[in-house]
């Protein structure tokens, strides 16, 4: 269910439970806890929505512990471990609803009216019972809807406990990634054990560098684990003859793991990391995209050109410029600027597009969704060019295609064109340019089909000098077929037997593009 939905949906139950008097289940006045930070944006919505909507005194009350306080976090692992909780969850905010505990914000939203009878149903496990015994007590004393709980000390955790189990100089190793939703509560695990382990040395590394991913090669060839992806380990934890990844380590095994060390000992991880290592690793990254990549992206760019869209209006162009007379140094100038403002004009669409993508691509959740979006769209836009390649070798009509641009879009371009190419003065070439940003912007609709995915494979490890040098590569080839036109055009041949020519060949353009997005599909799913 999408999330504004949800949210309306919740705030509704809301309002009609606060009419609805539930008074008679008061007795024990009921509660929903939420664990999260003080800086969690989903976390205050919760709470401003439910001070707006349940001001009664049968109301439940929201209870908020902020787990920057380690007897909250401590609390939490406690509820977890007397509800049985097989697997913890891996981000916040994280919610006790009855005898339940819901991770995902769209989940909670999604509960609906579920949420307050399940609110009634108080944990009945005296286990359970004596866990949450301060939300409870917090609950039947409170005077708001919200409550803000910091919990006492845990007297059964005394500090005692570390001295039984000194170690000397310990080291951890931990590898994370920006973003990574079982990193985020790991951190809180490793606060826990720093608070027991004074002396800890954790050594943090991001998979998403250079220097992580040498560090993540030593390790693991040093524990004999396969190499083949490296990306999908965050969060890991190593020690010198062990290791924990892909799951919550809590930091009492961490703890037990780490106190066979007595003595000072050397680690395979602690020498620095040597430019062999950074540019062996940069070399695999490159070779991730690879020769077979840079030759779909150059084969896209070229389809792209020759796309019937972007290729009729170059073919129009030139035919108009022949009509008005113009002489060929003339045609080569407004051709050759036309080109440059295209080409521009690409580049910094690319540029932008490719920023929004490397920010969306710093969630895992939202790069899946990207990647995998795009391999369907891949797909179906596959199907759709070759239903109309079929559709145009049966009738020879071009309206008969249902993917390019409409006839009131051509309309437009083919206006622009008269009206920027009357100029015979100098003025003629900042209108080529000008002609070009804006008959492309109007393509954009049409060529981005193929020029988006092609962006987010160039960009799959993020923005950098390779990145930028694929995206000058895509549109050199991209404006290719046009500069061929204009010289043509220029050298004497006229526009018909260009168009003849296209029209000839509008089956197999099809066909490539219907290839090609095959291909990009396998690559949208392959970077997921």
């Amino acid at each position: 269910m999408p999330r504004p939905l949800a949210k309306t949906l919740l705030c509704l139950a809301l309002a009609i439970f606060s009419l609805s008097g539930f008074s008679s289940l008061a007795a024990e006045r009921s509660w929903v806890a939420i664990f999260g930070t003080a800086d969690c944006e989903d976390c205050a919505a919760v709470k401003r929505q439910w001070q707006e909507e349940l001001t009664a005194p049968e109301d439940p009350v929201l209870i908020f512990l902020d787990i920057a306080h380690p007897p909250n976090y401590r609390r939490l692992e406690q509820i977890e471990a007397a509800l049985k909780i097989p697997a913890q969850g891996a981000s916040f905010p994280i919610f006790l609803v009855g005898n339940r505990l819901i991770d995902n914000i769209d989940a909670f939203y999604e509960l609906g009216d579920e949420l307050f009878e399940l609110a009634t149903v108080q944990p009945s496990d005296p286990a359970v019972q004596a866990v949450t015994k301060p939300l409870a007590t917090a609950a039947a004393t409170a005077s708001a809807p919200v409550v803000d709980l910091l919990c006492p000390e845990d007297a059964s955790t005394p500090a005692t406990t570390a001295a039984a189990t000194t170690i000397v100089t310990p080291r951890l190793l931990y590898f994370f990634q920006k973003n990574c939703k079982k990193c985020s509560r790991q951190e809180k695990e490793l606060e826990l054990l720093l608070a027991d382990l004074p002396e800890l040395t954790i050594d943090r590394f991001d998979v998403a560098t250079l220097d992580g991913l040498a560090i993540l090669r030593r390790a693991m060839n040093h524990f004999r684990l396969p190499t083949d992806d490296t990306r999908n380990l965050a969060p890991m934890l190593c020690w010198q003859d062990g290791f924990i990844t892909g799951r919550l380590a809590d930091a009492a095994e961490l703890k037990k793991a780490l106190a066979r060390y007595r003595e000072p000992y050397e680690t395979f991880w602690q020498a620095p990391v040597s430019d062999a290592e950074r540019q062996a690793e940069k070399n695999l990254q490159q070779r991730r995209l690879g020769k077979g990549a840079i030759g779909l992206i150059i084969s896209a760019g070229l389809i792209d050109g020759f796309n019937p869209c972007a290729f009729a209006t170059s073919i129009f162009l030139l035919s108009y410029l022949l009509y008005l007379k113009r002489r060929p140094r003339d045609i080569a100038l407004v051709g050759a600027f036309f080109c440059l403002g295209v080409f521009l004009t690409y580049v910094l669409f690319g540029v932008g597009l490719s920023f929004l993508i490397d920010i969306l691509n710093r969630a895992a959740w939202m790069k899946t969704i990207i990647y995998g979006g795009l391999g369907i769209a891949g797909v179906i836009l596959a199907i759709g060019h070759l239903r109309d390649a079929l559709r145009y070798r049966r009738t020879g009509k071009t309206k008969d295609m249902a993917l390019g641009l409409d006839k009131q879009t051509h309309q437009r371009i083919h206006t622009w064109i008269k009206r920027l190419t009357d100029h015979k003065s100098w003025l003629m070439i900042p209108a080529a340019l000008l002609l070009g940003a804006i008959v492309s912007s109007m393509e954009l609709a049409c060529t981005g089909q193929i020029y988006l995915p092609t962006l987010a494979a160039i960009n799959a490890d993020g923005i950098n000098l390779r990145a930028v040098l694929l995206l000058l590569l895509y549109n050199f080839f991209f404006i290719l077929p046009l500069a061929i036109i204009t010289a043509l055009a220029v050298m004497g041949v006229g526009a018909q037997p260009v168009a003849a020519w296209a029209r000839k060949n509008v089956v197999a353009t099809k066909v490539a593009m219907a290839v090609l997005f095959a291909c990009l599909a396998v690559l949208m799913f392959s970077l997921i």
